[in-house]
């Protein structure tokens, strides 16, 4: 190689290398592989990238912290890249002295992979817009990352995730996990791209019903986890054995995927607190084989993408120590949620 020019044994050029990132600096080759490194201009930061020799095209170009070294009018190609012979890291000549390159340095911007789209709340499918979503796959982002921040940020950890073609807002990346909310204007049929350093991921197609409610299963009481999050308003405590419903209570159920609300919430913001926007789509709640008359089915005001349903639990309920509390919503249903009363 001499700058981004590949020649053969017998120095006859035979292809070139991509010079978008700049000048070469250094280069070496590795098990048949070429590493380079690469500099738009001395105040700017370098780039290192395989270069495959025998397809003639660079892999994976990765910034670095600062500038390789550049020739001059006098020696204008340079040798400022080495690799130890152990085969752990490479070495380079930068601006203020050596940087030292893992072997795998480009492991986290390998192009990104998407495997499945699923309901938050329970690890299932279908989802529904405006629901909250987890996708699984790999390299999803090169670190784990978490955001509050409201209207919720639709880039987190340099991943940016787009459901045709629509932004998607995003609660948390690592590199096998994103939990967003899924965006109100999307439904049907539907496309995911996820867009990452290492490059966009591979299309993934799913469905977006109307609706697709289920319960969370987070709560945490003493040791116990994952219980479904039911909440008795008398004393305002996840519903566990200590804790039962009784007749006559007002329970609140959190959920997601209840879908479209009137008035309709902006996709990333919080459910207001005046007026509340409620289900367009009124859920049907039934403990025991018994329907419950519900106050309220929307979003939760102040958070995002979570829904919560007051019902009152009548005194003809049922009582028992695993009762099946299901929500119905158009033609999707809850996977069962067992409950003390």
């Amino acid at each position: 190689m001499a700058d981004n020019h590949l020649l053969d044994a017998s120095l006859v050029p035979i292809g070139d290398f991509e010079s978008v990132t700049g000048s070469s600096s250094g280069f070496v080759f590795t098990d048949q592989i070429g590493v380079r490194t690469t500099v738009s201009g001395a105040q700017s930061p370098g780039t290192i990238e395989r270069a495959d020799p025998n397809l003639v095209e660079t892999l994976r170009p990765t910034a670095t912290a600062e500038a390789p070294l550049t020739g001059n009018s006098v020696f204008a190609f340079t040798r400022t890249l080495a690799a130890l012979s152990s085969g752990n890291a490479f070495v380079a000549l930068t601006v203020s002295g050596f940087t030292a390159f893992a072997w795998n340095y480009d492991a986290l911007v390998a192009p990104p992979t998407l495997n499945q789209v699923v309901n938050a709340a329970d690890g299932t499918v279908p989802v529904a817009p405006g629901g909250l979503v987890t996708v699984l796959g790999g390299q999803l982002s090169p670190v784990n990352i978490a955001t509050s921040e409201i209207p919720v940020p639709t880039a987190l950890g340099e991943s940016c995730l787009a459901v045709n073609g629509v932004p998607v807002p995003m609660l948390f990346a690592s590199p096998s996990q994103i939990n967003a909310q899924l965006p109100f204007e999307v439904s049907g049929d539907a496309t995911m791209v996820l867009h990452t350093p290492g490059g966009d991921s591979t299309p993934l197609s799913f469905t977006v019903l109307p609706t697709a409610p289920a319960v969370f299963r987070t709560g945490v009481a003493g040791p116990q986890t994952g219980i479904p999050t039911v909440v008795r308003v008398t004393n305002n405590q996840l519903v566990t054995l200590s804790n039962p419903i009784h007749r006559g209570d007002t329970i609140v159920i959190y959920a997601t995927g209840l879908g479209a609300t009137v008035p309709p919430v902006p996709t990333g913001f919080a459910g207001p607190a005046a007026p509340l926007a409620m289900a367009a789509i009124v859920p049907d709640v039934t403990l025991g084989g018994v329907t419950l008359p519900l106050y309220y089915a929307g979003l939760a005001p102040g958070e995002v993408g979570v829904y919560q349903i007051n019902a009152l639990v009548p005194g003809w309920a049922p009582v028992g120590m695993q009762l099946p509390l299901t929500i119905a919503q158009g033609s999707v249903s809850t996977l069962t949620v067992r409950v003390i009363n």
